[in-house]
């Protein structure tokens, strides 16, 4: 993509393909899943590690619909929308998710449920 940020201005959320390698850019944040994070973490605008929510059920992680009441990626991407806003984050127009092993979906579906997210997040791919 040439442009980092779309048309409407939202901030581009792409989900990377778990096990390929990930090229740092400046311009993008990288928000990885427990124990997803690549080497090297230099090179990007700033890394966010979204840490699994202590849950009764071992296979559950951050981010899955039924453990959460808002979204988990979502509540995570309001925090990090802000932080960027008050300059408590490096300025990024795009952000590259990694999600855990098996939750992809669940992330997805968190922010395609959340009028929030949408408004300042547009899903790539």
């Amino acid at each position: 993509m040439e442009h980092a940020t779309m048309t409407d201005g939202r901030i581009v959320l792409e989900f990377q393909v778990a096990g390929t390698p990930l090229t740092p850019r400046a311009d993008t944040l990288l928000l990885v899943g427990d124990g997803s994070q690549p080497d090297p973490a230099e090179g990007w605008a700033g890394v966010v590690v979204v840490r699994s929510a202590p849950t009764a059920f071992a296979q559950h992680a951050a981010g899955c619909m039924c453990c959460t009441t808002r979204g988990g990626l979502a509540e995570v991407l309001g925090e990090i929308f802000r932080q960027r806003a008050t300059g408590g984050q490096k300025w990024f127009t795009r952000v590259a998710v990694v999600p855990p092993p098996g939750q992809e979906a669940a992330w997805r579906a968190g922010v395609a449920a959340d009028v929030l997210a949408q408004a300042r997040f547009c899903l790539k791919n």
